[in-house]
């Protein structure tokens, strides 16, 4: 095995050029991601991706280029699912919204595991495991019925954050909360594992700049993120998006009209006429 895929996934665990674990914690990761990344070498350039992902800072135009995406394939004559899996699901959420409302009910400005781990974040830590374990059900319960077993009946699934974004934000929160690493290592190995069954995919990673994400965050009156978790986004979530996909785009939709954008991921995917 050579050095250099050692190089490139130890870089994903850097959050603004800092590592956000021990060197010992870094490797295990970097060893999951590693074998997952092995196993799927023969799909790379051999199968069309059947599974599109859309992932990217929280107001970069992920749904609208979803949608507009879902009625181009359409009109190529193929089946479309069009779903999301994103982290804090189902089960968890229910219980970060629980806890949210017992003790912190006060915050409203931002969301519910926000305000948990600015607040609360001793509570949060204790309950952290029960939290990962209740959202890996989620997702996979989720990604049964709305990835892989559309994709057994022949359709191609967009999905919006999946499985890469649901990893990104458990180093994130583990590393917010101080939780070790070795701790979510069994997580991290399933979620891959969840990847690797749906390869070979193909990642959309859409961003743009601060300014503008805040005037569509105050359009559509939704919680203002943290510039933290953006910068994860721009550099945990990134980098792994791109090292666990088969074919990749960035696109900064900044000054880019929606069709301008939607042109962009069309010429990528091959699918004009």
């Amino acid at each position: 095995m050579t050095t250099e895929p050692k190089k490139i996934f130890c870089h994903l665990w850097e959050i603004n050029g800092k590592y956000s674990y021990s060197f010992t914690e870094r490797s295990m990761l970097t060893r999951m991601c590693m074998q997952h990344k092995n196993r799927r070498i023969h799909f790379i350039l051999t199968f069309s991706p059947k599974v599109i992902i859309f992932v990217g800072t929280v107001g970069a135009g992920k749904s609208t280029q979803m949608k507009l995406l879902s009625s181009a394939l359409k009109s190529n004559g193929l089946k479309v699912k069009v779903t999301f899996i994103k982290t804090g699901h189902i089960l968890a959420y229910l219980l970060e919204s629980l806890l949210a409302r017992m003790l912190v009910a006060k915050r409203r400005d931002v969301y519910p595991i926000r305000a948990l781990i600015e607040d609360k974040s001793f509570i949060f830590k204790k309950l952290f495991r029960f939290w990962l374990i209740l959202d890996m059900l989620s997702v996979s319960i989720r990604f049964l019925f709305s990835v892989f077993l559309p994709l057994k009946m022949g359709r191609v699934v967009l999905v919006e954050e999946y499985i890469p974004a649901s990893i990104a934000d458990y180093v994130y929160l583990s590393r917010d909360i101080n939780f070790p690493i070795k701790n979510i290592l069994f997580v991290v190995n399933y979620m891959l594992r969840l990847l690797h069954v749906c390869n070979p995919v193909s990642t959309i990673f859409l961003d743009a700049d601060d300014f503008c994400l805040v005037d569509r965050w105050r359009r559509r009156k939704s919680p203002i993120e943290v510039s933290d978790y953006l910068k994860m986004q721009r550099t945990l979530l990134f980098n792994l998006s791109k090292n666990l996909s088969d074919n990749f785009l960035y696109v900064d939709t900044t000054n880019k009209t929606i069709e301008e954008v939607h042109k962009l991921i069309v010429i990528h995917l091959n699918l004009c006429k």
